[in-house]
C-alpha cells in the first residue's frame, strides 16, 4: 500500500505585498466588512501571527451580547490574491456576512 502524504502547496506571497497592504490599509477601517465583526489581517512570521502560519490570513471576530468572540480564519491562498482587490475585497466580505449569520443563527435563533 501507498501512503501519500500531502504537502500544502507554497507561493510567495511576498509579490502580492502591495494588494496586502491595501488589504489591511480598508480592514483596519471601522465597520469594513460588517458592524458586527472585526477583521485583522496577519502575515506569516509577523508578531501576533500563528507561528506556522505559511500564507497571509484574515482573522474574522463576532462578539456576543456575552462578549464572547466567535473566530473564523481566512487563509489567503494565492487564488485568492490573484483577484483585482475589488473582487477579493467583495469575496471576503460576503465570507463575513456568512460568518455574522451562522453566528447570530445559532446563538440568537436557537439553530
Amino acid at each position: 500500500m501507498v501512503t501519500l502524504k500531502y504537502k500544502p502547496m507554497q507561493y510567495d506571497w511576498k509579490k502580492y505585498e502591495d494588494k496586502l497592504k491595501a488589504l489591511r490599509e480598508f480592514l483596519e477601517k471601522a465597520d469594513a466588512l460588517s458592524p458586527e465583526v472585526e477583521a485583522k489581517l496577519y502575515l506569516p512570521g509577523e508578531e501576533g501571527a500563528e507561528k506556522d502560519a505559511k500564507v497571509p490570513y484574515i482573522l474574522l471576530c463576532y462578539y456576543t451580547k456575552e462578549n464572547v468572540c466567535h473566530k473564523r480564519k481566512i487563509e489567503l491562498f494565492e487564488y485568492y490574491l490573484q483577484e483585482d482587490l475589488k473582487d477579493l475585497i467583495s469575496k471576503i466580505t460576503s465570507m463575513a456576512e456568512e460568518f455574522a449569520m451562522e453566528i447570530e443563527h445559532s446563538e440568537y435563533g436557537g439553530g
